[in-house]
C-alpha cells in the first residue's frame, strides 16, 4: 500500500513539474511579444511628445517671427530717425535679443584710426567690459576680416574675451565695415538664426550708413571749411545749451572776442594763400590751448570766438592774455614784416550775466572792447567793465596768467 501511495505521489510530482516546466515555456513564448507591444506603445509615445515638443518650438520660432516682422518698420523708421550712434547701436542689440534667446548680445563698433573694434554697448550692461580686437583676431576679428558670420565652432583660437560669445556678425554696407555683433550661445536653436542675422544686418548696416552720411553732412555745416574749428552758427546754437547749464549750475559764461592785427597788411605783403596759411596755423596754436567746456570758432574773415563756460571773467582775461603771449612769440611765417614785428591778436572779454543777460549781448560787449584795445595800440586784450549801462570803462592789465586757475585740455 506504501509503495503504491509513493508511485502515486511521484507520478502526481512529475505531472506537476511537466505543467509548471511547459507554463513557463509557454509565458516565456509570450513574454516578448507583450515586451514589443510595450515597446512599440512607448516608442509611439515618444515620438508623439516629440512632435509635440516640435511644434510648440515652431509656434515659439513663430511668435518671435512675427514679433520681428512687426517691428521692422517702426524699427527701421527709428534707426533712420536719430543721429546718434549709441541709439541705433541699442536699438539693433535689443532687435536682435527679442529674436534670439540669448543673455549676451554686444556691439563692438570700428575706430577706423586704429582698425580696433571696441564693445560700445551690451545687452547686460553691468557686465560689460571695455574690450578691443583686431582685424583677425578671435570670433569678433574673425567677423570683421572676411565679412562674414563666423560661429565659435569655426574659429580655432578664442580669446579669452569672446569665449562666452557663440556668433558674430559684421554690419556692413556695400565694401563700408562700421561694426560687429557678438551673440552668447543661445538657449534653444531653430536652425534659421544665420538668415534672420543676415536680414538684421542688412537693416543695422543701412541705418549706420545714413547716420554716417547725416553725420558728416552736420559736421561741415557746422564747421569752417578752412580753419576746421566751429562757425558762427554752431557757436550760437552751443550759446544756448551754455545758457541753459548756467542757469541750472549758476555759473558764469565769458566770452574772448579777439582778431589778428594787420591782417590786410599781411594778405598784402604774402598773398592770399600764406594769409590762409597764417588762419590755420594760428587756429591749430590756440585749439592746442583751449579750455575744457569751451567752443573755439571761427566768426568770421579774422576774427575769432573762444566762449568759456563755468569760468569768471577775471580768469578768461588772464587766459586772454596768455594767448595772446604765445600767438605774439610763435614764429609765424613772415612775422617780421608786420607793423608791430610780429603776429599778434587784439581782444575784448565781457561776461554773464556780469555784463548783460544774453550772449548776444555778450559777444556785442566783447566786440566793444576789442576794438578799444586795437584804439589803444593793438596786441592787448581789454577786459569790458561797466560802472553804469551807458557808461563803458576798460581795463588793460599785463598781470600774468594764474595757471592753477585753468584746466587744459590734454
Amino acid at each position: 500500500m506504501n509503495l503504491v501511495l509513493i508511485g502515486v505521489s511521484l507520478f502526481i510530482a512529475v505531472l506537476i513539474i511537466i505543467f509548471l516546466v511547459s507554463g513557463r515555456k509557454s509565458s516565456d513564448r509570450k513574454e516578448p511579444e507583450n515586451v514589443k507591444y510595450l515597446k512599440e506603445i512607448l516608442t509611439r509615445d515618444h515620438k508623439i511628445q516629440n512632435l509635440q515638443t516640435k511644434v510648440e518650438n515652431l509656434n515659439t520660432l513663430n511668435d518671435r517671427y512675427l514679433s520681428f516682422m512687426i517691428k521692422i518698420p517702426s524699427i527701421i523708421q527709428r534707426l533712420n530717425s536719430t543721429y546718434h550712434l549709441n541709439e541705433i547701436t541699442q536699438s539693433i542689440v535689443q532687435l536682435i535679443s527679442d529674436i534670439i534667446p540669448t543673455k549676451h548680445v554686444e556691439f563692438y563698433c570700428l575706430d577706423r584710426a586704429t582698425n580696433m573694434l571696441t564693445v560700445t554697448y551690451s545687452l547686460n550692461q553691468e557686465n560689460t567690459r571695455k574690450v578691443s580686437y583686431a582685424l583677425g583676431e578671435g570670433l569678433i576679428g574673425m567677423a570683421a576680416q572676411q565679412r562674414m558670420i563666423k560661429l565659435k565652432e569655426q574659429v580655432r583660437k578664442m580669446s579669452a574675451f569672446d569665449s562666452h560669445l557663440w556668433m558674430a556678425v559684421p554690419i556692413t554696407f556695400k565694401d563700408r565695415l562700421f561694426g560687429v555683433v557678438g551673440i552668447g550661445q543661445a538657449e534653444q536653436l531653430y536652425g534659421s538664426e544665420n538668415d534672420v542675422m543676415r536680414m538684421i544686418a542688412d537693416i543695422a548696416g543701412s541705418a549706420l550708413m545714413n547716420q554716417a552720411m547725416l553725420g558728416e553732412a552736420k559736421e561741415k555745416a557746422n564747421t569752417d571749411s578752412l580753419t576746421g574749428l566751429y562757425n558762427r552758427y554752431y557757436l550760437l546754437q552751443m550759446a544756448q545749451n551754455f545758457m541753459e547749464r548756467a542757469g541750472r549750475e549758476s555759473i558764469p559764461i565769458s566770452i574772448l572776442f579777439f582778431d589778428i592785427d594787420h591782417f590786410k597788411h599781411y594778405n598784402d605783403a604774402n598773398g592770399h594763400d600764406q594769409g590762409d596759411k597764417l588762419l590755420k596755423e594760428l587756429s591749430d596754436l590756440i585749439s592746442g590751448l583751449t579750455l575744457n567746456n569751451s567752443v573755439f570758432a571761427r566768426y568770421g574773415g579774422e576774427e575769432f570766438i573762444i566762449m568759456l563756460l563755468g569760468v569768471s571773467k577775471e580768469d578768461s582775461f588772464a587766459f586772454a592774455e596768455m594767448l595772446r603771449e604765445k600767438i605774439a612769440d610763435h614764429p609765424f611765417v613772415s612775422r617780421e614784416k608786420q607793423p608791430l614785428g610780429c603776429i599778434s591778436i587784439s581782444g575784448g572779454v565781457a561776461s554773464f550775466p556780469t555784463d548783460g543777460d544774453s550772449i548776444p549781448k555778450i559777444i556785442q560787449l566783447a566786440d566793444t572792447a576789442l576794438y578799444q584795445a586795437k584804439s589803444e595800440g593793438r596786441n592787448r586784450i581789454a577786459m569790458y567793465k561797466s560802472r553804469y549801462l551807458s557808461d563803458p570803462v576798460f581795463e588793460f592789465n599785463e598781470r600774468p596768467v594764474n595757471e592753477s586757475l585753468l584746466h587744459f585740455k590734454s
